[in-house]
């Protein structure tokens, strides 16, 4: 059950304030389209296999969920993993819930059914815990990106003071402060095969893993349209506000990035969300909102969702795992 405060905090989620944090987000994403069969992870603990027609998310009960993208319906669920990170051929690796002590568990599943493959444990150093939501303590990150040798992993995590500062301007600090703190941050090259660490990757290794791509701006934040490309590169999103008095005040129209042929469009209620397209559909990540709509207040947690570009009209949502800590903070 939600706290009074978390409702009070989402209350206060305008859609200026999405707009800001899915611009400061952009921003701070690097741009890295993925190889074929690597997938596309459009945020955290979303990776979208356009290929399989097959979205990996985390579920919001815990575990990892396959969704089919033409239905929305899951195809399985696994207890083994909780934060899908990358693909690597025909597997899944993700990020587990902690070992007893803490250890960063990294397992690899079957992207068929799920079912557990090979899994390696990460020692933290003395007082980090690799949780997969963060804690009013602490945030912890992991990325991942296959490579030849198997799949790099990068791991950081932040000592937060409990305060209710703004997610944006935490993942600014943590990146300034990563780099000086050795004891906070680390990297492994994972072989999901055999379930081992095969070594500590090196910092020039670790220099290749980015966190997960939402959108790269193409153009400058004071131009009254802009746009945005997909997690792989394949398509942009153009996104213009229409009418601010709506509850869905963007117009999005989504065309492809190497032709230039519209796709479709549809109308938002955010100015962006990290995307991809799978046939004629639009998947994106929707953030949590709360809107007045038909005179009724209706909120809505954390989503993936899928559009038909032809028609602008929604197939499927599925709720997602939001593992962002909203819970009361001590005065």
């Amino acid at each position: 059950m939600q706290s009074n405060d978390l409702h009070g905090e989402r209350n206060m989620k305008t859609r200026w304030l999405l707009a800001i944090f899915f611009a400061i987000l952009f921003a701070a994403s690097s741009f890295a389209a993925p190889a074929p069969g690597q997938g596309a992870t459009l945020r955290d603990g979303v990776v979208v296999d356009t290929a399989r027609s097959v979205a990996y998310v985390m579920h919001p009960q815990g575990g990892i969920q396959a969704l089919d993208l033409r239905r929305g319906t899951a195809l399985w669920h696994s207890a083994a993993g909780e934060r899908p990170l990358a693909l690597a051929g025909n597997l899944l690796v993700a990020q587990a819930r902690p070992g007893a002590n803490g250890e960063l568990r990294i397992v690899a599943l079957g992207v068929r059914g799920g079912l557990l493959s090979s899994k390696a444990e990460i020692r933290m150093p003395e007082g980090v815990r690799a949780d997969v939501a963060e804690t009013l303590q602490q945030s912890f990150h992991v990325s991942a990106m296959p490579a030849q040798d198997g799949v790099l992993i990068a791991w950081e995590t932040e000592e937060l003071s409990g305060l209710p500062a703004h997610r944006e301007q935490r993942l600014g600090q943590a990146l300034a402060s990563a780099a000086s703190r050795n004891d906070r941050q680390g990297t492994a090259l994972f072989d999901p095969q055999a379930g081992r660490l095969v070594t500590a990757a090196s910092a020039a290794m670790a220099g290749q893993i980015a966190r997960p791509v939402v959108a790269m701006s193409l153009s400058a934040p004071s131009v009254v349209e802009n746009r945005f490309s997909s997690a792989d590169g394949r398509y942009v999103l153009t996104s213009r506000l229409v009418d601010d008095a709506s509850a869905h005040p963007y117009h999005w129209t989504i065309s492809d990035a190497r032709t230039g042929a519209v796709l479709g469009s549809l109308r938002s209620e955010a100015s962006m969300a990290p995307f991809t397209v799978a046939g004629t559909r639009l998947i994106h990540v929707a953030p949590p909102s709360i809107n007045l709509e038909n005179g009724k207040m209706v909120d809505r947690p954390l989503r993936i969702r899928a559009v038909e570009l032809t028609t602008g009209r929604e197939a499927w949502r599925r709720e997602i795992r939001d593992t962002a800590w909203r819970g009361p903070v001590p005065n």
